[in-house]
């Protein structure tokens, strides 16, 4: 320890900047993972404590294909009692009118509230003050407008017993009376409050689904048969119902997230990787710039191994500080990131109040478990370089970085030999559904691109020298000392090059996939308005039109005609996918679908019009294997049923898969069911915004419904998509950030080395403002460097994400487009940071004496 304390800790005190910057590095880089992880693991434990506390006690579910169970059937399920309680359930999200231009989601509840007590627990407070006894409590729900708040709720927007709380169900706005509040425990405690409580047949009546139930809970009376009983009742259930644990609805939604959330965490790891380069730089910095110490430890007997363990050591000082400051910046960085990827996860996936939790000992343990391992990783090899520093040598300065001046050709072959299992790695599939070997080959790619690096550098600083006109002695002396340093420079310049290419990467691939959905918009959006509901539910049931408002719509003298859109979420092969109906004839002739396959498609649906066919999305096709001409087997509320693929057309609305059929084809499978959508087409000449406008003031406050044109549901469209990926762009920048601190750090190293050089050069007549500019000019051409390193890279990584990783994670086609003027413009402002990086390090140089030789 004492030598660890002269020998290490001295040099990180007497350079604070340097080691300032390099921890900085590690937490940015830690705190960025560990954001985002929490971010992720926030939005799944939120909706499993949202399951669990509707679920409360409920053993097992019954749970019915696709538009759920018809109330009829439960006077035949009656032997169900014979295990146990059972109370039937509605269930669904709608919006409740809490300011004058205000509204909170809230989760509505429908129960039989005597067959529901032993499952959910529900402490009602009235104005009597007590608890009623069931039947009380009953009576208090019997009017359909009654309903019961939980009391956060009620404090926070100054309800109380009696009053009135307008809540939009669909479309439609319906006025419930508050007839009593609940404490904070139970489904209360749901969505912070967000919650309201009401008899079945009343939510049924809000929720326009009168004569059926969403599920029915089961509670048995003992819960140690689950296994035989889950067996039994699925023996005993008439064909279209399942049972199920209420388990496995949350498995199917974390499923559906694995895909985004493994994507997310990959790339939050190029900051991470990013701050293990600035730790191999400081400890490599630090071994080549004390060799002489190194040396006169050797000469008076420090071993090989504890010169290893010191710089290993100082590898591990640097990492633990920076995964302290990490977990805690971690945490502050998790609530953006929270807001970023809750905002994706409610519009693809699940719509949930996320919150971030306290920073726990487990999170601490796994920003050091993670940063400590690679910080020692990434000083190894300097400290193995320092094992080999023979005393004599070393103090005698004999032993030079000269074998570096030219780059070694086991580099060059080494990123031959990674090119070339990139290329392997990305022809492989994927595993899990998780693009690994994706991601594998796009390292391969970047460790291949990071051993060229010293290669670059020999080529910018001896075979290409600068001759500026303006800058020719500072250019020429600029490019020599880079030719001199490249076991310095190298890793900082691959450590900017590779965030660099993620940057061009990300732009290319969110670029390409912009453009992308811009074209499908436009192909597939021909109607001139589009109807839906004040929300948008992502599972469950979808809130649906109500005939008032489909037939006022329809009356309108504007109005050519309106196609009805429905849709419902049904399991297949594990997930859950949506199948949704649309009018063929109607969307034949007034809408459009593009096509991947087969070519005829268009005129193979016509002649598949009210016939037991399908269409399916890329996405489904892709995941499932599913092709033209296959079979597809859906359940359906009469068993499972057959239905052949007629094409597949391209879908960028979720990455679910979708099933779409004729409306026929749908009613026959699973019933009537009312429009969730309406894509409205006018009369020629009519003004799709004055049509708006006056469809929007007949219909008044009685429904509460948005209406769009069609120029404005495109520029909705792509505002989602924007925030959607706003969370990769902020990850980009803090990889950037990270990389530049790096890049100073490198520099302010150099010029400290060079202190004895550049006071000679004073000597020999050099000004200040020359020396200032040698070093400014350095760190340009690296930054330069960077970029005709990490460019090239982008592309490659690009066709990587668009090609392989994207297709195997969500299954979507992504047609390539380079965003020229923004990788331009993002080029100049990256080569002039890289230059003001290397700002102070030349102030520093300028100030070189005569007394510092």
């Amino acid at each position: 320890m004492p030598l660890f304390r002269w020998f290490i800790v001295r040099r990180l005190v007497q350079e604070p900047l340097r080691t300032i910057l390099t921890v900085v590095g590690i937490a940015l880089g830690i705190g960025v993972v560990l954001a985002v992880r929490m971010a992720n693991q926030s939005a799944i434990d939120g909706f499993r404590s949202a399951l669990d506390t509707v679920s409360g006690r409920t053993s097992l579910e019954i749970a019915g294909s696709g538009r759920g169970i018809d109330e009829r059937l439960l006077l035949d399920l009656g032997w169900l009692g014979a295990w146990g309680n059972v109370s039937p359930i509605i269930e669904g999200d709608a919006a409740a009118l809490v300011g004058t231009d205000r509204q909170e989601e809230v989760h509505v509840l429908g129960v039989d509230i005597l067959q529901d007590q032993p499952f959910r627990q529900y402490t009602l407070r009235t104005n009597s003050g007590r608890q009623p006894a069931a039947d009380e409590f009953l009576r208090l729900l019997t009017d359909p407008l009654s309903a019961v708040v939980p009391q956060a709720f009620a404090d926070r927007h100054g309800l109380a017993i009696g009053s009135r709380l307008d809540v939009v169900f669909g479309d439609t706005v319906r006025p419930l009376i508050i007839r009593g509040v609940l404490a904070n425990d139970g489904p209360a405690r749901m969505l912070d409050g967000n919650f309201v409580l009401m008899d079945i047949a009343a939510a049924q009546w809000a929720f326009d689904r009168l004569g059926r139930v969403d599920r029915i809970d089961v509670r048995l009376k003992d819960p140690s048969r689950l296994d035989d009983a889950e067996a039994a009742i699925s023996r005993r259930l008439p064909a279209g119902l399942v049972v199920q644990r209420p388990a496995r609805r949350g498995a199917q939604v974390e499923r559906m997230l694995a895909s985004f959330q493994f994507n997310l965490s990959a790339l939050s790891l190029v900051a991470l990787l990013v701050g293990v380069f600035l730790v191999y730089n400081t400890v490599a910095a630090s071994v080549v710039s004390r060799r002489a110490e190194i040396g006169m430890l050797r000469a008076v007997g420090a071993g090989r191994a504890r010169t290893v363990a010191l710089f290993i050591g100082e590898a591990l000082a640097l990492g633990t500080v920076g995964c302290a400051l990490g977990a805690l910046l971690g945490w502050i960085m998790a609530t953006g990131a929270v807001h970023l990827t809750a905002s994706t996860v409610s519009t693809l996936y699940v719509t949930d109040v996320v919150r971030v939790p306290a920073l726990s000992a487990a999170d601490a343990l796994s920003a050091f478990a993670l940063g400590l391992p690679l910080s020692a990783l990434a000083a190894l090899a300097p400290a193995i370089e320092a094992f080999h520093v023979s005393p004599l040598d070393a103090i005698a300065s004999t032993a030079t970085s000269a074998a570096w001046r030219r780059p070694r050709t086991r580099s060059v072959i080494s990123a031959v030999v990674l090119f070339a299992a990139a290329a392997v790695a990305a022809r492989q599939g994927p595993v899990r559904e998780l693009p690994l070997f994706g991601f594998a080959a796009g390292i391969l790619v970047v460790m291949g691109v990071a051993c060229l690096a010293p290669l670059l550098l020999f080529v910018l600083g001896r075979v290409m020298p600068v001759r500026w006109p303006f800058f020719a002695i500072e250019g020429r002396l600029a490019a020599a000392q880079i030719a001199a340093s490249i076991p310095r420079v190298s890793v900082p310049v691959a450590a900017l090059a590779t965030s660099v290419s993620m940057l061009v990467a990300i732009a290319v691939m969110v670029g390409s996939f912009r453009q992308t959905v811009i074209y499908w918009v436009g192909q597939t959006l021909q109607a001139d308005l589009f109807v839906a509901t004040g929300r948008r539910a992502t599972l469950g049931v979808q809130p649906t039109i109500s005939e008032a408002l489909e037939h006022a719509i329809a009356a309108d003298p504007d109005v050519d005609v309106a196609d009805r859109s429905s849709s419902v979420n049904v399991p297949y092969q594990g997930r859950l996918v949506v199948v949704g109906a649309d009018d063929w004839t109607v969307l034949l002739s007034k809408g459009r679908l593009v096509f991947k396959s087969p070519a005829d498609a268009i005129e193979l649906l016509r002649g598949t019009i009210g016939r037991d066919a399908v269409v399916v999305s890329e996405s489904l096709s892709l995941r499932f294997g599913v092709s033209p001409g296959d079979e597809l087997t859906l359940p359906t509320p009469s068993g499972p049923r057959s239905f052949p693929v007629t094409a597949v057309y391209y879908d960028y609305s979720t990455d679910r898969g979708v099933v779409l059929m004729d409306r026929r084809t749908f009613t026959a499978a699973y019933g009537e069911a009312r429009p969730t959508a309406l894509s409205v087409y006018l009369q020629p000449g009519r003004a799709p915004s004055a049509t708006r406008d006056a469809l929007l003031k007949s219909l008044g406050s009685a429904h509460h419904v948005f209406i769009h044109t069609n120029a404005s549901l495109r520029s909705e469209v792509l505002r989602i998509f924007d925030r959607t990926f706003a969370i990769t762009y902020g990850l980009e920048a803090i990889a950037i950030l990270v990389s530049l601190l790096g890049m100073a750090g490198t520099m302010i190293t150099l010029v400290m080395e060079r202190r004895r050089e550049l006071s000679l050069l004073r000597l020999v007549g050099a000004e200040a403002s020359q020396v200032r500019r040698t070093v400014m000019i350095e760190s340009g051409l690296l930054g330069l460097a960077s970029q005709a390193l990490g460019i090239p890279l982008g592309f490659v990584l690009s066709l990587l994400l668009i090609d392989v990783i994207n297709v195997q994670s969500f299954g979507w086609t992504i047609q390539w487009h380079v965003p020229i003027a923004f990788l331009a413009q993002a080029s100049a402002v990256l080569l002039a940071a890289c230059v003001l990086a290397g700002l102070y390090p030349a102030r520093a140089a300028s100030s070189a004496t005569l007394s510092d030789l």
